[in-house]
């Protein structure tokens, strides 16, 4: 039998939100500016730029992504939960 804490799931789904928020507030592109400022016209400079500017898009396509497996978590509770309920009625058990 399958039993599932539809509570659990939108709790970690909770958690999921939260570790995905911290991680798009993440400053990723201050420290490379710093050593770009330092190293101005090299090629250092411009790589600085290039990496800073597709790791802070990573990050953030990261952190999306994390906000839809938490969606998709409550999402599932929810269904899971309105099937338990129909099921139940259909036996007679008061839920």
């Amino acid at each position: 039998m399958l039993v599932a804490d539809t509570g659990a799931l939108s709790s970690a789904a909770g958690q999921v939100d939260t570790t995905a928020a911290a991680l798009a507030d993440i400053d990723v592109a201050s420290p490379f500016g710093e050593v770009s400022d330092a190293v101005v016209g090299s090629e250092t400079s411009q790589a600085c730029l290039w990496v800073s500017t597709r790791l802070g898009a990573a990050v953030q396509v990261y952190a999306d992504r994390l906000r839809d497996v938490s969606a998709a978590s409550r999402g599932t509770a929810a269904d899971l939960g309105g099937t338990d309920h129909a099921v139940a009625g259909t036996f007679g058990v008061p839920r």
